[in-house]
Parts: structure tokens; C-alpha cells; sequence
């Protein structure tokens, strides 16, 4: 199995939706629209062909290999807004 790295940017809702419940099936979410998956040679194929029917020519999908070895060792962070910050709606 391998690390990929899945994002979307899709229009309609329901091809969004759709599109969201496929990759929930190889892996999980790690932003709105960023799935890591993992992957057998045969599931990329597969995967491949079930997004395929969800799109449509203004939308597009992006399956990216990851090094499996930095799947080891992994750095998250995010910076948390404190009570006191200033948040600016524009």
C-alpha cells in the first residue's frame, strides 16, 4: 500500500458530496477538501474510475503520491486563536 494525497475542487454539491464519500472509503479527511488515502497499485485504478464519473470539466481532482518513509514521521500543527486576538471579517 501507498500514501496519496487527495484534494478536489468540485462545484456542485452533490458531485462534491459523492466525490467525499468515495475517498471516506480509502482513507480520512484532513481539510475540507484534502483526503489522505492509502492505496494498493489496483485501488488507484479503481478510485480513478469512481471520481471519474462525479466529474464534470469545471472540476478537478488531484491524486498525488506520498513517500511512504514521511508517512513515518509527521508534523501537524495549528495555531490556535487566542480570546484576545483581533479577528478580521472582510
Amino acid at each position: 500500500m501507498s500514501l496519496y494525497l487527495a484534494a478536489y475542487d468540485i462545484a456542485a454539491d452533490r458531485r462534491r458530496r459523492s466525490v467525499a464519500r468515495t475517498l471516506r472509503g480509502y482513507g480520512q479527511r484532513i481539510q475540507e477538501s484534502v483526503f489522505e488515502v492509502w492505496l494498493d497499485p489496483g485501488e488507484v485504478a479503481e478510485l480513478r474510475l469512481r471520481v471519474a464519473a462525479d466529474l464534470e470539466v469545471e472540476d478537478s481532482f488531484e491524486l498525488v503520491p506520498i513517500d511512504e518513509r514521511g508517512a513515518r514521521r509527521r508534523f501537524r500543527w495549528q495555531r490556535e486563536i487566542e480570546p484576545w486576538d483581533p479577528v478580521l471579517f472582510r
